[in-house]
């Protein structure tokens, strides 16, 4: 289940609650809400997932940017040795296929690093996702438990109230 459907879950345990006759509070089971939120806990790592696959995205970006680099760079060399060979002037081809060698090197640089801060920003915005919502999902769960809690209070306030009126009236 979706987290949003937990929550959605949660909201409508507590719409369906009954109503006590004193106090306006709400009996709920507490079995089920219980379980909702060990749900909730369990359905949030799956933004971990993304972002395990944003590294492996990562991975295969970087590889693609040294292959392409390796590509670039044999196509470079190929052109250098081929205009060595086919021209006259030896030293022009030469001057040329290192400057070209230089420039796919820069290149090559320049789209890993690219890759490299693609990937970053992509890991970085899942973990921050993943991070707000277990904040998120955490932060819901202690409210939920908070007044669940005020609510057993009021529950034993009204249970001890009802005693001593009883061992009043036996008196």
């Amino acid at each position: 289940m979706e987290v949003l459907d937990l929550i959605d879950s949660l909201e409508e345990l507590v719409v369906q609650a009954r109503r006590l006759p004193m106090g306006g509070n709400l009996v709920v089971d507490r079995k089920r809400m219980l379980d909702l939120v060990d749900q909730l806990r369990l359905s949030v790592p799956g933004d971990l997932h993304q972002a395990r696959q944003i590294i492996e995205s990562r991975e295969q970006i970087l590889e693609d940017a040294h292959r392409t680099a390796r590509e670039i760079l044999e196509e470079a060399e190929r052109e250098r040795e081929q205009l060595i060979n086919q021209n006259q002037i030896a030293l022009e081809a030469q001057e040329r296929g290192h400057a070209m060698l230089v420039e796919a090197e820069q290149r090559a640089r320049e789209t890993i690093a690219e890759a490299d801060a693609t990937a970053a920003a992509h890991l970085s915005e899942a973990a921050d996702a993943a991070t707000k919502q277990l904040d998120d999902a955490d932060e819901y769960a202690l409210e939920i438990l908070r007044r669940l809690q005020g609510q057993m209070q009021s529950y034993l306030e009204s249970i001890r109230a009802s005693i001593e009126s009883l061992e009043q009236e036996r008196r």
